[in-house]
């Protein structure tokens, strides 16, 4: 199982041997592709190949590309590894109504709820009453928008902001790490061959991940989390400016490795990613909401 999480943050020359991704900079350091879960390319004077990039693919490895502010801009993804890629394809093209409604409900529940428990970690114990009120009554395909409520009564409790533009720290914080997973899941769905444009609410048509920010969703909190926790108290008494240190930054990519639970069981949120794609698929193979199974927050 692929545990490493590899951050090139200066210039370097991308090479393969013996599957191996050889990076050289200063000196030379060759890691096992089999063991590298993902890559992230923080410099735009980093050199690798095409045959390079087929390599991480056939491999999984999810690969991410920073821009010029060290944000995860571009993802590289494997095309067509699944067995029955054009089944599962079909499939999602099929996909009842009914069914997608009942999907998003569970999704919407799931994230309201690991909200709510995220502020009552954190002692905002009225916030947290009223969205755990919100997902009871969460309709199917969320009709009344309680995701949206929910969303401002989360925010401006646990930020201080609903809008998320104050304090700028914490957003720029929040949509690194949620940019790393959000890579973790859009390999997940492609390696399966699910269409990453199709999504179950999502649909713009500018977006190439719908689904995969649909199945997100439920993960978000997790993020906050991991973020307020491990991250943000190194800046405890800081004016929260809008930019990442490097170490901020070496922090953010270990969000993989936070804990979650699924089924009464502790899995990383990688693992919870694979689980999450895996159970949606079984939904729409067997067209019923039961087997779609979502993340929650350790409480």
């Amino acid at each position: 199982m692929a545990w490493r999480v590899v951050a090139i943050e200066k210039p370097a020359k991308l090479s393969l041997r013996d599957n191996k991704l050889v990076i050289k900079q200063d000196e030379e350091v060759a890691l096992p592709l089999e063991d590298i879960d993902s890559l992230i390319i923080d410099n735009r004077e980093v050199i690798l190949t095409a045959n390079i990039i087929t390599a991480l693919a056939q491999f999984d490895v999810n690969t991410l590309i920073c821009d010029e502010k060290h944000l995860p801009s571009t993802i590289i993804l494997p095309h067509g590894k699944a067995a029955r890629s054009s089944k599962n394809a079909r499939t999602q093209l099929g996909i009842s109504e009914p069914l997608r409604k009942q999907l998003w409900r569970k999704n919407i529940i799931h994230k309201i709820s690991n909200q709510a428990d995220v502020l009552g970690k954190y002692n905002y114990i009225d916030a947290a009453t009223r969205l755990r009120k919100l997902a009871s009554t969460v309709r199917s395909g969320d009709v009344a928008n309680n995701e949206g409520v929910a969303a401002r009564i989360y925010f401006d409790a646990l930020l201080g902001d609903a809008t998320r533009r104050e304090p700028m720290w914490y957003n720029s914080a929040l949509n690194y790490a949620y940019a790393i997973v959000r890579g973790s899941i859009a390999r997940s769905v492609a390696s399966r061959g699910l269409i990453t444009e199709l999504g179950i609410n999502h649909h713009s048509e500018l977006n190439q991940y719908n689904l995969v920010d649909d199945l997100i969703e439920s993960f978000r909190p997790l993020v906050d989390d991991y973020v307020l926790s491990k991250v943000a108290v190194s800046h405890l008494g800081d004016k929260y400016d809008s930019a990442l240190t490097k170490v901020d930054r070496h922090l953010l990519f270990d969000v993989l490795n936070q804990y979650g639970i699924m089924v009464d069981r502790r899995y990383t949120i990688k693992h919870l990613a694979e689980m999450v794609v895996g159970s949606f698929l079984d939904s729409i193979l067997k067209d019923s909401v039961e087997p779609f199974n979502l993340p929650q927050l350790i409480k």
